[in-house]
């Protein structure tokens, strides 16, 4: 059994779910360029005023994009915190905080995915938790490793955080 908590920390968390949501967000981010394709086409071989609505779609696609990520931060934050302790046992992995206690079984996961400062808990391709690991020591991180390897569900090698992990 593995326990120890995690304070809360938004950066973290914010790049937790910047990499966990990856391909979600991508598709946001390219939304603009889809749109301005067809202003292009109107700029060269039509009429310009019929590419405003396109530019504007566009323009509204750009300042809505990084609503998605804080919009994500925000809904996970009540949960995220706050302090949380969390149990790696037989039974599953625990999260107890001043808001709930819940247990998700091994059966449930899918894979667990390493990234700095966290590990992604999978339950399907959608569904997913982060764990901050960001405070714990190099053995304990060893330790939490390799009872996940053990498990068949560490999906990759550990990623250490360095000067640079975490984006602000």
């Amino acid at each position: 059994m593995i326990t120890f908590e995690t304070q809360p920390d938004r950066r973290h968390l914010t790049a937790a779910l910047r990499r966990a949501y990856r391909r979600t967000l991508l598709l946001y981010r390219l939304c603009p360029v889809v749109l301005l394709l067809p202003a292009l086409i109107e700029l060269l071989f039509g009429d310009p005023l019929e590419a405003l609505p396109w530019v504007a779609a566009a323009v509204t696609a750009v300042l809505l994009s990084p609503l998605v990520l804080r919009t994500l931060v925000r809904a996970s934050w009540k949960m995220h915190g706050i302090p949380i302790t969390w149990t790696i046992s037989d039974e599953g992995v625990r999260c107890v905080n001043a808001l709930s206690d819940s247990v998700v079984r091994w059966a449930a996961l899918t894979g667990v995915e390493p990234i700095p400062g966290h590990l992604l808990f999978r339950l399907s391709r959608y569904q997913l938790f982060p764990m901050p690991i960001h405070g714990l020591s190099a053995e304990q991180r060893a330790e939490l490793y390799s009872y996940l390897r053990d498990r068949g569900l560490l999906t990759a090698d550990p990623v250490e955080p360095g000067p640079q992990a975490v984006r602000r």
